[in-house]
């Protein structure tokens, strides 16, 4: 059998989002009618922080530098510092699928913010999120959008090269990913990359569930990412084969209707290597054991062949 990593992955999961500024609190009577409207299993607890709150901290301090989040008014910083009580929704639930907790989260910051005003925010991944927010469907784990509750930071070391590093992984259970040692050129396609891998994890915790034994869950020490595997977690409408019998060629349609919203995604296969650096809680993304050539190149070709779609959004 191929080596595998153990993984303690809880029996209960949880997603926190944070409706910030309210205009108004939640009544008793508002806060039951949330709880009742639960599905069965799901924990929903509501809590009031301020600034000092890490999360939030770390979400604000992100908001207000203009490198990292060029598109954000600097005053939406300042406002979160300055307001006291912020709601921080949370949900939990019984790890595996369907992701319960993640719906339940969603569902009731929408009915919150209709009630209260204010903004939202994700602060599992620091991220300001617009009013229509709302994290997409999915009816299998195979097709499940890793982007709309993980993402990846992008960061400078002194020696000048770059890291990438997942966050939100805590959603399902599982450490977050990190590589080191990139170069500028890298970034693009490894970001394609750690969506890509994230979202093999991801199925691989939503399938395993019901076979799991003692909350132990098994992960490959070597796994192949593929363009598709990238595609699905980033949540790009992929080419469906036909069915039924060929149809006759039709003239293509002008105007903004022409553009389809599914493609056919190139194909491209990056093979890498997991270690568990446990003190860190992180899986650390290393080149496979059988890697031919330098890591130099070997990262130069991951980089290439994760750039096949080019679909990063």
């Amino acid at each position: 059998m191929a080596p595998r990593i153990p993984l303690s992955v809880p029996a209960s999961v949880s997603a926190t989002l944070v409706v910030a500024a309210p205009e108004r609190s939640l009544s008793v009577e508002e806060t039951a009618r949330l709880r009742d409207g639960l599905p069965d299993g799901v924990d929903l607890r509501l809590t009031e922080i301020d600034a000092r709150d890490p999360a939030l901290a770390r979400t604000v301090s992100r908001l207000r530098c203009p490198h990292c989040s060029p598109e954000v008014d600097p005053l939406v910083g300042v406002l979160l510092e300055r307001t006291d009580a912020h709601l921080a929704v949370t949900c939990a639930a019984a790890s595996g699928w369907p992701p319960v907790h993640l719906r339940a989260t969603a569902g009731a910051v929408d009915q919150i913010m209709e009630l209260t005003g204010g903004v939202l925010l994700d602060t599992g991944r620091a991220a300001l999120l617009p009013p229509d927010w709302r994290p997409r469907t999915s009816t299998s784990p195979q097709t499940f959008p890793v982007v709309d509750w993980a993402g990846v930071d992008v960061c400078l070391d002194d020696g000048g090269r770059y890291g990438l590093e997942t966050t939100g992984m805590s959603r399902f259970g599982l450490p977050d990913l990190r590589v080191a040692g990139l170069q500028e050129h890298h970034i693009h396609g490894w970001l394609h990359l750690m969506y890509g891998l994230a979202g093999v994890l991801v199925r691989g915790v939503f399938k395993g569930a019901g076979v799991r034994r003692d909350g132990v869950h098994l992960v490959p020490v070597e796994i192949s990412v593929s363009t598709t595997d990238t595609a699905i977690a980033m949540a790009v409408p992929l080419e469906r084969p036909p069915t039924g019998p060929p149809r006759p060629p039709m003239a293509r349609p002008a105007g903004p209707a022409a553009s389809g919203t599914r493609r056919k995604i190139p194909g491209g296969r990056a093979n890498v290597r997991l270690r568990h650096d446990v003190p860190a809680c992180r899986l650390i993304v290393l080149p496979p054991a059988d890697l031919s050539g330098s890591e130099t190149r070997w990262r130069d070709r991951t980089a290439m062949a994760m750039c096949q779609g080019d679909d990063a959004r």
